[in-house]
C-alpha cells in the first residue's frame, strides 16, 4: 500500500551536501563569542558619538548647562582644574562650576598669580619650601684705616655713611682685624664727628686694645661692629608705620573691637622678638625681583602656589627682612622659585584666568601708583580722563599701567594686557562703560 512520502527534504546523511553545512554551523557556534565581545567593544567605543547624536535629536543638555566654547568649568577650591565638560574635581572632589573662558576671576589682596603643577612636575623642576620665621640679622658697620699710636693703646680713624654711623654710639664694641695680627683684637667706639667732607658722613675713631702687641702703627686695620637689624632706627620706623596701617585696615574690615584686639595680638609677637633681636626674615632665593616689584611664591595647599607681592629690607646675608607681605609660619618655594615665576609667564593660560588683585589696599603708603610707562603725553592725557578699565572696573594703575588699545577706531586704555583680549572680544559691552 502506497502512502504519503514522509522524507526528510533536506540532505540525507549519505548526500553530498550534508559536511558543508554541519562545518559551518559547527564554526558559526564557536565564532558567537568572538562575534558578542566585538561587538561590545565596538559599541563602547561608538558610544560618544552614538550619544552626542542622541543629544541632538532629543534636544537634551549635559546636567549644569549647556557646554560651548566659550564655557568651561573650573574648581574654586583648587583653580588650576578646568574642564570643558561638567564633572567633579579630581582633587577635592568637589563639583564644578561653570564659568566663561574670559570671565576673570580676582585673587585675595596681594596675590598677583597663581598656579597649581602636579607631584611629577614639582619634583621635576626641584621645587622645595622654606618656613618664614623670625632670625636674628645683623647689620654690619665697618670702620677702616691706618693704625695710630695713642699711648699704650692704638687708634684708628675712618668715614662710614650717615645710616651706618647713625647704628653706632660712642661705647659700641667690635672687633678689629689686621694683616699683622692672627686673632681679631677687641675695639670699641670713642668719638663720632662731622667728616672733613660732607658727602662722605661721619667720622668714627675707634680705640684698638693691643693685648698681644702684634700691632703696629702704620699698618691698615677694619673695625667691624655688628647690631641687630631690628634695633636699627629705620628698622623701628617701619614697623610702627606698618602697624598704624594694619590696625587701621583691621578696624575698619572688623571693627574697632575685633580689628584693634587683632591688631594688638600681632605687635605682641613681633615686638618682644624685636626687642630680643630676632626679625622676620625670607631666604634671597625665594624672592623674585621683576625690576618693579619682588615677589615670593607661597604654597597655600600641596602643589598651588600664589604669587604674593611683598617688601623687603635691606639685604643682611641670605635674608632679606620682611617689611610688608608676609606673617611668620607662611612657606615659601626656596628651589624651584624661577621655575615657578617662568611657567606664569610662559604658561599665560596658568594664571591670566585670575589676574585681578590689588595691593593689599589701594591706600596703603607702600603701594604707590605706578607711572604709565611708553605713553605719550596725549595718551596719557586721555588715561587721566578715562581713569576706570572698562574691562576689570578698577584704577587703570592697578595692574602696572595703561595699556593702549584701538578697538572699532577708538582709543581705549585697559589695566593690563590680559584685558584686551575679552575687549576685543566684548566690544559692544565693554565700550558703552566708557565716558563718551
Amino acid at each position: 500500500m502506497n502512502g504519503p512520502d514522509t522524507t526528510p527534504a533536506g540532505p540525507t546523511p549519505g548526500s553530498r551536501h550534508a559536511l558543508p553545512l554541519r562545518a559551518a554551523a559547527v564554526v558559526a557556534a564557536r565564532a558567537r563569542f568572538l562575534l558578542l565581545v566585538g561587538a561590545v567593544l565596538g559599541l563602547v567605543a561608538a558610544w560618544p558619538l552614538l550619544q552626542n547624536v542622541w543629544d541632538k535629536l532629543t534636544g537634551s543638555a549635559p546636567a549644569g548647562g549647556a557646554v560651548s566654547g566659550d564655557m568651561e568649568y573650573w574648581c574654586p577650591m583648587c583653580p588650576g582644574v578646568v574642564s570643558d565638560w561638567p564633572s567633579k574635581c579630581p582633587v577635592c572632589s568637589m563639583t564644578l562650576v561653570r564659568r566663561e573662558k574670559d570671565d576673570m576671576t580676582p585673587l585675595p589682596d596681594g596675590v598677583v598669580a597663581r598656579i597649581q603643577l602636579s607631584p611629577y612636575r614639582l619634583q621635576l623642576a626641584g621645587v622645595r619650601t622654606s618656613l618664614v620665621d623670625f632670625r636674628r640679622l645683623e647689620h654690619e658697620i665697618i670702620v677702616g684705616g691706618l693704625l695710630e699710636a695713642a699711648g699704650s693703646d692704638l687708634t684708628l680713624a675712618g668715614d662710614v655713611f650717615e645710616p651706618d654711623a647713625a647704628a653706632l654710639a660712642v661705647g659700641s664694641e667690635g672687633r678689629a682685624a689686621c694683616d699683622s695680627a692672627d686673632d681679631p683684637a677687641p675695639c670699641r667706639v670713642v668719638e663720632i664727628s662731622r667728616a672733613a667732607v660732607p658727602a662722605a658722613g661721619r667720622r668714627v675713631r675707634v680705640k684698638v686694645e693691643n693685648l698681644r702687641g702684634d700691632l703696629r702703627p702704620g699698618a691698615y686695620a677694619a673695625a667691624k661692629f655688628l647690631k641687630p637689624v631690628s634695633m636699627l632706627e629705620s628698622y623701628r620706623r617701619v614697623e610702627l608705620d606698618r602697624w598704624c596701617d594694619e590696625t587701621a585696615v583691621r578696624t575698619l574690615a572688623s571693627g574697632p573691637i575685633l580689628g584693634a584686639t587683632d591688631s594688638l595680638l600681632a605687635a605682641a609677637v613681633r615686638q618682644p622678638a624685636a626687642r630680643a633681636g630676632y626679625t622676620l626674615c625670607v631666604p634671597e632665593s625665594a624672592v623674585i625681583d621683576t625690576g618693579s616689584r619682588r615677589v615670593v611664591y607661597v604654597e597655600t595647599m600641596p602643589g598651588m602656589f600664589d604669587a604674593v607681592e611683598i617688601r623687603v629690607g635691606r639685604r643682611h646675608g641670605d635674608f632679606y627682612p620682611v617689611r610688608w607681605g608676609l606673617e611668620a609660619g607662611q612657606r615659601v618655594a626656596t628651589a624651584g622659585a624661577v621655575l615657578l615665576d617662568a611657567e606664569t609667564r610662559l604658561n599665560p593660560s596658568v594664571a591670566t584666568a585670575y589676574f585681578g588683585a590689588g595691593a593689599r589696599g589701594p591706600a596703603h603708603p607702600l603701594s604707590p601708583a605706578r607711572t604709565p610707562e611708553g605713553l605719550s603725553a596725549e595718551d596719557r592725557q586721555l588715561a587721566a580722563k578715562q581713569q576706570v578699565c572698562p574691562v576689570m572696573g578698577g584704577d587703570l594703575n592697578a595692574m602696572g599701567g595703561p595699556v593702549k588699545v584701538i578697538v572699532d577706531g577708538r582709543i581705549v586704555f585697559v589695566c593690563c594686557e590680559g584685558c584686551e583680549k575679552p575687549l576685543r572680544q566684548k566690544a559692544t559691552l565693554y565700550l558703552p562703560k566708557l565716558p563718551k
